[in-house]
C-alpha cells in the first residue's frame, strides 16, 4: 500500500511539473508577443546609410511599437537575378522592395515578383498622398488589371557633378550638356581622363543617365554621345567611385544622380552638380509590397510611414539628400533646417528644368542589351577607345588631319553595332538565355576591338607625333638590351655548368 502511495505521488509531482512547464512556455510566448517579435523584411538598392536612418525613426512610431514591430531586416542586394529570386522565393517572406529606380520595379512586376496594393485602406492612402505625376514624370504604377503595383518614394534627377578646380587647371569650360562632354576638348591627354563614367551593370543611376542620353538623342547619335563621352573618361564599377573620383579631384566631371551631386558639393565646396539644359528626367524611386510578403500589416504600416510627411522628411537628413515625393515634407521641422531649405531649392530647380519625355517601357524593354553592349564595347575595350580616339584628337589639334576626316573617323568610331528594334528583340532572350548572352557580348566585343584597331591602323599611317598611349614603363630599346642581357646570362650559366 505504500509502494502504492509513493507511485501516485510521483505521478501527481510529474503532472504538475508538465503543467507548469507547458504554462511557463506559454507565458514566455505571450511576453515575447508583447515585446514585439515581428522582424520587417525588405529587399533593397539603399545604402546602409538610408537604411539605418529610416530604420530608426520607423521603428520610434506609435504604429509600429503597437504592430510589435521589433527590427528590419534591410537585404542590399544589387543585381535584378538577386531581386527575383528573394521576392520570388516563398521561404524568404521579403515584405516590402524599396529603391532601385522604376526600370527596376517594371522588370520585378514583368516577373510577377510585387504584390498588386489592393487594400482599401492602403491604397486609399497612397492615392490621396502621392502625386499622379511629378514634372510629367508618373509617380505611380499599374498592371494590365489597373492594380496599383507601386509608387514613387522620392524624386531624381540626374546629370552631373563638376570640379571647378580641376577644369580651371585643365583649362576646361564648365559643361552644361551631354555633347560638351563629348567633344575632343574634354580629351586632355593620355594619362589624364576628365570623366568618370559608371559601368552599367554595376550602376542604376548612370544606366538611367545613359537611357536618358538615348531616348533624347535618338539610338545612333545617343550611342555616338555616349561612346565620345566613354573616350573622354575613366570608367568606374560604381556610382559612388564615379562620384568620388570627381570629389578627389581625379577628374573635372562625374554622372551622378541629383542626391550624389549634393553630398559631393558638401565635401569639396569646388563642386557643382548641374542639370543639363533640357535634357534630364524627374525619376521616381519606388516601394512595393513582395509577392510573398509574410507580415502585411507591419509592410503596410512601413510603407504609409515612408509616404507620410514626417517619413519623407528623414530625406532630408545629411548624408541622404534625396528629394521627397511629397512637398508637404518641406513643412515639416526638418524641412524648415539648412539642409532641408537647400534641398527644397534644388526640388524647385528640379520641377522647373523642361525636361525630355522619357518613354519608360522603352526603357524597360532594351535593358539588359543597351547594359551589356556599353559593357563590351567601352567598358571591355577601354584602352582601345582611348587610344583610337586619342589618335584622332590628337592629329586634328596638330594639323595632320582635316575636320572633314576628323568626323569620317568619327562616325566609324560611334558606329552601332545593334539597331534599336535588335535591341528590344534581343533583349528577353537576352535576360533567359545565358548561352544567347554570352555569344551576344562576345560579337559586340569583337565589333568594338575591330573598329577601335581599324582606327589606331590608319591613324598610325598618317605622319605626326604619336602621344596617344601610356607612357610605359620601359622603352623598346631599354627592353631589347633587357632581352639581350637576359641572353647572355643564359649562356654564360649554361658554359659554366658544362
Amino acid at each position: 500500500m505504500k509502494r502504492e502511495i509513493n507511485f501516485l505521488i510521483l505521478v501527481i509531482l510529474i503532472a504538475v511539473s508538465s503543467t507548469a512547464a507547458v504554462n511557463g512556455d506559454i507565458t514566455r510566448d505571450n511576453q515575447s508577443d508583447l515585446k514585439g517579435d515581428i522582424v520587417l523584411t525588405v529587399v533593397t538598392r539603399h545604402d546602409v546609410t538610408i537604411t539605418n536612418e529610416f530604420k530608426e525613426k520607423f521603428l520610434a512610431t506609435e504604429e509600429a511599437q503597437n504592430l510589435g514591430i521589433s527590427d528590419i531586416d534591410f537585404k542590399s542586394v544589387s543585381t535584378d537575378d538577386g531581386w527575383r529570386s528573394l521576392l520570388k522565393d516563398a521561404s524568404k517572406g521579403v515584405d516590402v522592395a524599396w529603391g532601385g529606380g522604376p526600370a527596376l520595379f517594371s522588370t520585378m512586376a514583368n516577373y510577377k515578383a510585387l504584390k498588386p496594393i489592393d487594400d482599401p485602406d492602403l491604397l486609399n492612402y497612397l492615392n490621396e498622398t502621392v502625386p499622379d505625376r511629378i514634372a510629367g514624370a508618373a509617380m505611380k504604377w499599374w498592371d494590365e488589371d489597373n492594380n496599383l503595383l507601386f509608387v514613387a518614394s522620392a524624386i531624381s534627377s540626374f546629370g552631373f557633378t563638376v570640379n571647378h578646380q580641376f577644369l580651371s587647371d585643365k583649362g576646361l569650360p564648365v559643361p552644361h550638356t551631354w555633347e560638351e562632354l563629348a567633344s575632343p576638348e574634354f580629351y586632355v591627354s593620355p594619362d589624364v581622363r576628365a570623366i568618370s563614367m559608371g559601368d552599367p551593370p554595376e550602376t542604376t543611376s548612370n544606366t538611367r543617365i545613359y537611357q536618358i542620353i538615348l531616348q533624347a538623342f535618338g539610338w545612333e547619335k545617343g550611342w555616338a554621345i555616349i561612346t565620345k563621352m566613354g573616350a573622354n573618361a575613366g570608367i568606374y564599377p560604381g556610382s559612388v567611385d564615379t562620384r568620388a573620383a570627381v570629389i578627389n579631384g581625379e577628374v573635372g566631371v562625374a554622372m551622378t544622380i541629383d542626391f550624389y551631386g549634393v553630398i559631393a558639393m558638401r565635401e569639396n565646396p569646388n563642386c557643382e552638380y548641374i542639370i543639363p539644359e533640357g535634357q534630364s528626367i524627374v525619376n521616381g524611386d519606388p516601394i512595393a509590397l513582395g509577392a510573398n510578403v509574410d507580415d502585411y500589416e507591419a509592410a503596410k504600416a512601413f510603407i504609409k510611414f515612408v509616404e507620410s510627411p514626417e517619413g519623407q522628411a528623414v530625406w532630408f537628413t545629411e548624408g541622404l539628400d534625396r528629394l521627397p515625393v511629397l512637398e508637404s515634407a518641406f513643412h515639416t521641422d526638418a524641412g524648415q533646417t539648412e539642409n532641408g531649405q537647400a534641398l527644397y531649392a534644388l526640388y524647385n530647380e528640379t520641377l522647373d528644368n523642361e525636361g525630355i519625355v522619357f518613354d519608360e517601357e522603352l526603357a524597360v524593354s532594351n535593358l539588359d542589351t543597351t547594359i551589356y553592349y556599353f559593357h563590351e564595347t567601352i567598358t571591355a575595350n577601354h584602352d582601345l577607345l582611348r587610344e583610337a580616339w586619342g589618335s584622332m584628337v590628337l592629329r586634328l589639334k596638330d594639323g595632320n588631319i582635316t575636320q572633314e576626316k576628323f568626323e569620317e573617323l568619327s562616325a566609324q568610331l560611334t558606329e552601332v553595332g545593334m539597331t534599336l528594334n535588335e535591341s528590344i528583340e534581343w533583349n528577353d532572350e537576352f535576360q533567359t538565355d545565358p548561352n544567347f548572352a554570352s555569344a551576344k557580348r562576345s560579337e559586340w566585343k569583337n565589333f568594338a576591338k575591330q573598329k577601335y584597331n581599324a582606327i589606331i591602323d590608319e591613324i598610325g599611317r598618317i605622319p605626326g607625333e604619336d602621344n596617344t598611349t601610356e607612357t610605359p614603363t620601359k622603352t623598346p630599346v631599354s627592353t631589347l638590351f633587357s632581352i639581350i642581357g637576359f641572353a647572355t646570362l643564359v649562356i654564360v650559366l649554361r658554359r659554366k655548368r658544362r
